[in-house]
């Protein structure tokens, strides 16, 4: 697995865009955190560590885990590991669309829409599918819909995170931890909304998961 087009730097400022949407730009940051890894990814460590800082003192310790895992571990190694995570016999898979939908019809309805919202946003996915977490990750504050993004984030993606943290099944990998971060992380960003969660558990086959990202089909807002 490798991602074309890596950033050499992140940038926190992202032009143009509405005020509370530059508040989300913190997801450009994290994202790097689950791309393949690539050399001077490390570098960003201090910035992750400021930022999640900011959610309090109990995910900060959670974070050093990780910290160390790129700065001593040789790049090699930090590829095989995230390889063997996330891409051959995966312990969890990346592409948000297929944690919510699997193989149903409606991941590719949701892969549709979301590409669009991409192009629409300018924002650049790579080799991988638009509905990557770190594609989605760094969609968020270029989005100029800013209930787009709570929808997404709420209804969508904090679900299928949660999915992704219970698809490990020991406690030791460092990803792990990391998506328990960055679900921690939207929960405070996000601790309520007008829209309604995804349910896996639920067969009503509801507008909203046929079609998330259709402003013609979204759901009736309260």
């Amino acid at each position: 697995m490798k991602e074309e087009g890596t950033p050499d730097s992140v940038s926190l400022k992202s032009p143009n865009v509405d005020c509370k949407m530059n508040a989300m730009n913190h997801y450009t940051l994290l994202a790097e955190m689950f791309r393949y890894p690539y050399p001077g990814q490390d570098a960003l460590s201090e910035s992750w560590e400021q930022v999640v800082s900011d959610y309090g003192m109990e995910i900060t310790q959670s974070l050093s885990g990780f910290i160390s895992h790129v700065r001593h571990k040789p790049l090699s190694v930090q590829q095989e590991y995230y390889i063997s995570t996330f891409d051959i016999q995966a312990l969890c898979y990346l592409d948000i669309g297929y944690v919510l939908y699997g193989e149903d019809y409606k991941r590719g309805v949701f892969l549709a829409n979301l590409k669009k919202e991409q192009e629409i946003a300018g924002n650049e996915c790579g080799s991988e599918l638009p509905d990557h977490l770190p594609n989605i990750l760094t969609l968020l504050p270029k989005l100029s819909d800013v209930k787009l993004a709570e929808e997404l984030v709420y209804s969508l993606m904090i679900p299928a995170l949660h999915k992704m943290i219970a698809s490990f099944r020991t406690n030791d990998n460092v990803y792990k931890e990391t998506l328990r971060i960055l679900v921690k992380i939207m929960e405070t960003d996000f601790p309520e909304s007008e829209f309604e969660r995804f349910n896996f558990l639920s067969t009503n086959d509801k507008v909203f998961l046929k079609c998330p990202m259709n402003d013609e089909d979204s759901p009736q807002h309260a």
